[in-house]
């Protein structure tokens, strides 16, 4: 099952279908919608699928793939979906996510993070940019589950690896995001203006460097030693899609600014380390969005 089908768990749901029954959970008026119409992934992969919104029974795999704000409540919701053997892993941003799924699921969580591009064009449509990289791993112990459901997203065309280390992944995913997704949103346009404009360029540049700063004074060893030419490889890749706090904003949602750049802004400074420039980016998108910081 795929609990939250947005654009990430759209595609998620139809490369799986290709090997897989997948069955879906959505909310709302989509319900009806996706019964009706299923699921179509347009751009660099054509195709449509039809899983069942009704989900029903227990599933061997669970992928969560919700806002990260809504991860609690969504590890709730799976739990009568399981069974003794059932795998449930989040694929999603921020940086709580594994404890919070660990808490009720033990060893049976996992961690998942990727840089896919996709954008949702509407309820029942996503383009897809790029499929980009995706790694999973477990909280500690046996990697074996994150290494069958690695198996099962590369059988379906992703590029999957396991970490070793999934908590300095959940780093590097931060450093990420903090270095693209508030540049982005604050300037209205696609990643790949961050390349093309220099002085975005310098923003994303030292938000990434505060953002490994703060990876430092946490004690954590990120796993690449040049972050930033690792975001401009995603930048690179993603150029063309809107990320997704810009899409958020579009849509008059709340973005996951303050699991993402927020996170790591009180994470940093609560080790010592300064996060002006990401404190910034944090306030100000929280003000797009209607949500003024509370100092």
């Amino acid at each position: 099952m795929v609990f939250g089908a947005g654009a990430i768990g759209s595609v998620l749901a139809t490369l799986l279908s290709e090997r897989h029954e997948v069955d879906v959970a959505v909310r709302g008026d989509r319900i009806e919608r996706v019964a009706r119409e299923g699921i179509s992934i347009t751009g660099t992969m054509e195709r449509t699928i039809r899983p069942d919104p009704h989900p029903e029974g227990t599933y061997d795999v669970i992928f969560i793939t919700t806002k990260a704000y809504e991860t609690a409540t969504a590890a709730e919701a799976v739990g009568p979906f399981t069974h003794e053997d059932s795998v449930v892993a989040s694929l999603q941003n921020g940086m709580s996510n594994l404890e919070i799924l660990e808490k009720h699921f033990g060893d049976h969580a996992l961690a998942g993070l990727t840089t896919m591009g996709a954008t949702k064009v509407d309820p029942v449509t996503v383009n897809l940019v790029d499929r980009g990289r995706t790694v999973v791993g477990p909280p500690s112990g046996c990697p074996d589950r994150a290494r069958i459901v690695a198996s099962m997203l590369n059988d379906v065309g992703m590029d999957c690896t396991v970490s070793s280390d999934i908590h300095a992944e959940v780093w590097m995913k931060a450093v990420i995001n903090t270095s693209i997704n508030p540049v982005a949103t604050l300037a209205g346009r696609s990643n790949g203006a961050i390349l093309e404009h220099p002085p975005l360029y310098r923003l994303s540049e030292r938000a990434c460097a505060e953002a490994v700063r703060a990876a430092e004074a946490n004690g954590v060893a990120l796993p690449v030693a040049n972050a930033f030419s690792l975001v401009k490889e995603v930048i690179w890749s993603t150029r063309n899609n809107r990320c997704s706090t810009l899409q958020d904003l579009a849509t008059n949602r709340r973005s996951e600014i303050d699991e993402i750049t927020g996170a790591l802004v009180q994470k940093g400074e609560a080790a010592g380390a300064v996060m002006a420039v990401n404190r910034s980016l944090w306030a100000l998108i929280r003000e797009m969005e209607g949500r003024p910081m509370d100092y």
